[in-house]
């Protein structure tokens, strides 16, 4: 007998035949919506699940990826309200058939470096989960933050925000890569949040990572969603 395929190689090789499945799915809903009603929420409802699963895939190559070091990672200057524009703009066929309205947010002529693909992909998983507790609003901003009293400590932070009912008590403060779990009554599994905690982890400055921090509260009232980057 010969010996055993690591589990995380034969993952990842299922998720990549997964995603070719998946984006064919994508293919065909793009064409039944286009001979049905655009506004049939069925449809909207399918658009979403199938963006959501996608996302998820992707996010599993991402983290096998990270853990082998076989990720490229790309640290670029971005404008932050670039950036943030373009993040809703993607996510716009997903929000505006569940009316939800999105506020940004950002300084004049805010620069950061990081690595945009990551943190997009974070972000957006965070904004597709957040839409499906929100009343109807939702905000995205982003700031520089003073972390320590020298000023060289200095970092980013972005924030998603909502006007829903926020987090479960024991979620919030600082996350933690080890404390995702799985609740089978509610379907979570919190690999949204563990996957943007480690995308902040990968983002370093000598000795200092990036973190996830959750709050409730906020300017709109709900849950608060900040990514720190150094």
């Amino acid at each position: 007998m010969g010996e055993s395929i690591p589990f995380a190689t034969v993952l990842a090789a299922s998720v990549h035949d997964m995603k070719n499945s998946i984006g064919m799915v994508v293919h065909l809903i793009e064409e039944l919506r286009a001979q049905l009603d655009p506004d049939d929420p069925g449809c909207a409802q399918l658009q979403f699940e199938t963006a959501r699963l996608n996302n998820y895939l992707m996010q599993l190559m991402v983290l096998y990826k990270l853990e082998q070091q076989q990720y490229r990672f790309n640290s670029e200057e971005c404008y932050l309200d670039e950036f943030i524009e373009d993040l809703v703009l993607m996510n716009l066929p997903l929000l505006t058939p569940r009316g939800v309205t999105v506020r940004q947010q950002v300084e004049a002529d805010l620069c950061w470096s990081f690595d945009a693909q990551l943190v997009q992909g974070a972000l957006s998983n965070i904004l597709t989960n957040l839409i499906r507790y929100a009343d109807g609003r939702v905000a995205v901003s982003a700031e520089r933050v003073q972390l320590a009293a020298n000023a060289e400590q200095g970092g980013l932070v972005i924030r998603v925000e909502d006007d829903g009912p926020g987090f479960p008590d024991e979620m919030l403060g600082v996350l933690e890569g080890e404390a995702m779990g799985v609740d089978f009554i509610g379907g979570s599994t919190g690999f949204g949040l563990y996957f943007a905690q480690q995308v902040a982890a990968a983002h370093r400055v000598g000795e200092r990572g990036g973190e996830v921090r959750l709050s409730n509260g906020g300017s709109l009232g709900g849950g608060c969603f900040e990514l720190f980057l150094p």
